[in-house]
């Protein structure tokens, strides 16, 4: 019999088997993680602390939206809240045959400038009870001034507490508005992280792993904006690391919010934000840091983009080469914007106007990564979505009847606000899915009511309602430019400490 010899090579497994030995061991060292995470999602077993823990914030001090009654019989926003709400109650133990929907979000919610008589979840409930007369539906408006996700999360985990059957929330506009530091944070950045960050099995390890509650950012009970003080437009600066990290909550905060409404088994409907970007222009704009050689180029042709005598090929010329020297400057954006826009181009003057939105140094409008974080997550997670940027695109910019990619700029009355007729169409395509939620067939002649409520709801708000609404308005353009302060010697800039 022969012999191998010592220095022979020793038999070699095929590569395929070796992979395949190697798969095989993996899948078996995975299928307890999998098995688990699998449990938990089959039984919805998100405990709720995996969910109302804010990675920033510190909110443990922030009192309830609502309160009973003095006589118990009902739960309403006390007094002391009304400097961001507006008053709402709703009964505390809930009647049968009653639909209970909260819409959460922020001063358009709350239908700023005007109140919530005209916003979108009172054109709702007056179409929902024309359209199914055999319910009783309490649709009550949590909408806060100034309030961002963060903010409503909170209002969120409270308000699924009693009983709701579903929740229709709108954010975005508020993220850029109170001050927070991100530099201790370390967010998911990669398609990995981002799985483990939505798995129910890693939320539950990361609870017992977490730290002491109070490790983060306290949350003051009163909200106070940038805006709110003297030097408000001067804290905002180009700081493109502190925006991300904007973000990067924002997506955080949604994703918990999108789970709290699947653990409770609550319908969530989320509205895309829309905003005007055709009469606003940037509220603060920062020149990059060039050297003069560039900043003196940049101001040769910015002259000659702002001289309105010269035709408009020349100018936009001039616009474009500003931008290769500061391609994030929103000034000069908007003016390439406008020129595109009179003309009739709308592909190019939206690709300026957004870009106007987005580097915008005080950002007071949802950008494009906070509305692309929202239609994702949607996506992801097989929400109904209703896209209020593509519903207020109905015109050009000559009002012919033909959707240009650009929300139509008569649909608002500032920067973010809609008009009251605005409010009307969200108002219908928010219960049009509503009703697909309750299968409630709509008739011709529900609708019909609906108009005649509708109609004499309006009528029934008086002058002083219109008046006060005006004037909330010019409130607001003043403090979205920054003159609306007030010098507090007693706060501190947040930022960076």
């Amino acid at each position: 019999m022969s012999r191998r010899s010592p220095d022979s090579p020793s038999p070699q497994l095929p590569t395929r088997r070796v992979w395949l030995f190697r798969s095989v061991c993996l899948a078996i060292a995975l299928l307890p993680f999998l098995a688990a995470e699998l449990a938990l999602r089959v039984t919805h077993r998100v405990d709720p602390r995996d969910l109302a823990s804010d990675p920033v914030f510190d909110s443990a001090g922030q009192s309830p939206l609502f309160v009973l009654s003095s006589d118990s019989t009902r739960l309403e926003i006390p007094p002391s809240r009304l400097n961001f709400f507006r008053p709402a109650s709703f009964a505390a133990d809930k009647p049968e045959n009653t639909r209970r929907i909260f819409v959460l979000g922020g001063s358009t919610v709350q239908g700023r400038p005007y109140e919530t008589e005209t916003a979108f979840a009172k054109w709702m409930q007056l179409r929902l009870e024309a359209q199914d007369p055999s319910h009783a539906y309490e649709v009550v408006n949590c909408g806060g001034v100034s309030y961002a996700s963060y903010r409503i999360a909170i209002v969120l985990d409270e308000v699924l507490r009693y009983q709701p059957d579903a929740i229709v929330l709108y954010t975005g506009h508020n993220e850029y508005l109170e001050e927070r530091s991100y530099s201790t944070i370390e967010w998911e950045s990669n398609p990995l992280q981002r799985l483990a960050q939505g798995s129910y099995l890693v939320r539950s390890i990361r609870r017992h792993l977490r730290p002491p509650a109070g490790h983060g950012q306290d949350l003051p009970a009163e909200l106070k904006t940038r805006l709110d003080f003297v030097d408000g437009m001067a804290r905002y600066v180009r700081d493109e690391q502190w925006r991300r990290g904007v973000v990067n909550h924002f997506r955080v905060t949604l994703e918990r919010m999108i789970g709290m409404c699947a653990a409770a088994e609550v319908p969530l409907l989320v509205c895309v934000p829309t905003s005007d970007v055709v009469n606003t222009p940037p509220l603060k704009v920062q020149m990059a840091d060039l050297d003069q050689a560039a900043l003196d180029d940049f101001l040769r042709h910015q002259a000659i983009a702002e001289d309105s005598r010269l035709a408009v090929e020349p100018r936009l010329a001039a616009c474009k080469a500003c931008l290769e020297i500061d391609p994030e400057h929103a000034g000069i954006h908007f003016l390439a914007g406008m020129l595109h826009w009179k003309q009739g181009r709308a592909r190019q003057a939206k690709d300026h106007l957004y870009a106007v939105r987005d580097h915008d140094v005080c950002p007071l409008r949802a950008t494009t990564p906070i509305l692309q974080t929202i239609v994702q997550l949607a996506q992801r997670h097989r929400l109904r979505v209703i896209r209020c940027d593509q519903l207020f695109d109905r015109t050009d910019s000559q009002w012919r009847p033909i959707p240009d990619g650009i929300e139509d700029p008569q649909r608002f009355v500032d920067h973010v606000h809609p008009t009251i007729a605005g409010h009307q169409e969200i108002a219908l395509a928010v219960s049009d899915a509503v009703m697909e939620w309750f299968q409630i067939p709509a008739t011709a002649s529900a609708e019909e009511s609906y108009r005649e409520r509708a109609t004499q709801h309006l009528a029934s708000l008086d002058e002083t309602y219109f008046a006060r609404g005006k004037q909330r308005l010019e409130g607001l353009r003043n403090w979205a430019a920054g003159r609306a302060g007030k010098p507090s010697s007693d706060e501190r800039h947040v930022e960076g400490e």
